[in-house]
């Protein structure tokens, strides 16, 4: 079966995609006349066949007499949506995010998984969900992936589905979502991995980089097991998955509010078979500032004017042993909790029309001047420190301010 596809997706194809699996909502599964089968959703008949759309949102074309006689009656009854027509959700294998917000978000079901390549003598082994690129120095498996792999898709789905419509995408030049697994702890360290770390968003590579041990995959021997792991590797996974996921914002969204939104995701309660529950948020956001304030119900923010204005450099140099990781993450995430459920009448409008704005901003200033226009609203730091001891201690939360400057003076990030 020939395909006129990008290049990368023609690997995956031949390898007999979906084999008897059922039809996604939108969704088709063609057959070839050699009896080969792959799942993807009708996009227009063309002069050269047939165009359709994979789950990952590729689109690539199928000579019509390589499909067989049904195949070619659906696709011809299908007609030729008119060029000016948008994709739907369920055509793009992406769904619309939520007008309110969810209580739960789950996957349906295991995430299907194709091996692309396994090549002992490279070392090469790589693996695809339907949104997602394994590579790896072992070979593991599709049964091992597709356990895993949940929590790549489950996060991949929340961040959709939130009404921030942060419509996640691969980066530039990239099909699909890249992770790059290592069976070595000092090897994933080589690659620029942080010691400690159960993971890592490497922004230059436009990979996520990840030990095997964070993900429950153990080597015994020469064999692949699965092993259960902590609750908090996933919840520092789900936190970079996040990253990645917003990987086109990343140069337009203030160090807080890029952060803020990472541990907000991470805070929510993940179960491992791909569900997350926001049933119950003011427990989950007790629960997270008891582990990232030493327990209680009483947490000390940075001073919000600090917050709000911080620079990523200014950020990262007070993260260092003995810094305040603690209280910097703490503090994005209770204000990015504050704007989503609690400010104002505790729909997140204002922080949606913040980031629409955000979203075709050109410029820091313009940032800026979307922020006092959206998020501080005629309130000055004083002000909004006041509705966010308030508001939050509606939550069960006690919160207090540091002086400011407690990441240094502004000169010593120069």
């Amino acid at each position: 079966m020939k395909f006129y596809c990008p290049l990368g997706i023609a690997v995956a194809l031949t390898c007999g995609l979906l084999q008897g699996q059922t039809s996604a909502p939108g969704m088709h599964t063609w057959t070839s006349t050699d009896g080969r089968k792959i799942e993807a959703a009708f996009v227009a008949m063309e002069s050269e066949g047939v165009k359709i759309r994979m789950a990952n949102g590729s689109t690539f074309t199928v000579p019509l007499e390589r499909l067989t006689e049904a195949d070619q009656t659906f696709a011809k009854s299908q007609g030729t949506p008119s060029a000016s027509t948008p994709a739907t959700a369920s055509e793009a294998g992406t769904p619309a995010a939520s007008k309110t917000w969810p209580r739960t978000v789950s996957l349906d079901e295991k995430p299907a998984v194709t091996v692309v390549k396994e090549d002992a003598e490279t070392h090469q082994f790589i693996y695809r969900s339907p949104h997602y690129e394994f590579q790896c120095d072992s070979k593991l498996g599709a049964n091992v992936v597709r356990e895993f792999g949940r929590m790549f898709e489950a996060t991949w789905l929340i961040n959709c589905m939130l009404p921030l419509d942060l419509k996640p995408q691969p980066e530039r030049l990239r099909e699909i979502f890249l992770a790059r697994l290592f069976t070595s702890k000092a090897d994933y360290l080589k690659a620029g991995g942080v010691q400690g770390s159960a993971g890592v968003y490497m922004t230059s590579e436009k990979a996520l980089m990840v030990p095997l041990s964070s993900l429950g995959v153990q080597m015994v021997g020469s064999r692949v097991s699965l092993a259960e792991s902590a609750a908090r590797d996933n919840a520092t996974l789900i936190h970079e998955i996040t990253h990645q996921m917003m990987n086109h914002w990343m140069g337009m969204l203030p160090t807080w509010y890029v952060e803020g939104s990472a541990e907000y995701v991470c805070m929510l309660d993940y179960n491992s078979n791909g569900r997350f529950n926001l049933i119950g948020l003011n427990r989950q956001l007790q629960n997270f500032t008891g582990a990232r304030g030493g327990g209680g119900k009483g947490f000390t923010m940075i001073d919000l004017e600090e917050l709000m204005t911080i620079e990523y450099e200014r950020w990262s140099a007070a993260l260092g042993e003995g810094g305040f990781a603690n209280e910097n993450y703490g503090s994005s995430c209770l204000l990015t909790y504050y704007f989503y459920h609690v400010d104002d009448k505790g729909d997140a409008a204002h922080i949606i029309a913040w980031l629409r704005e955000v979203e075709s901003a050109k410029s820091d200033e313009a940032v800026a001047a979307a922020t006092k226009k959206h998020l501080l609203r005629d309130r000055s730091y004083a002000q909004l420190s006041e509705d966010v001891k308030k508001g939050l201690r509606k939550e069960g939360i006690d919160v207090s301010f540091f002086p400011s400057g407690k990441n240094g003076p502004v000169s010593s990030a120069k």
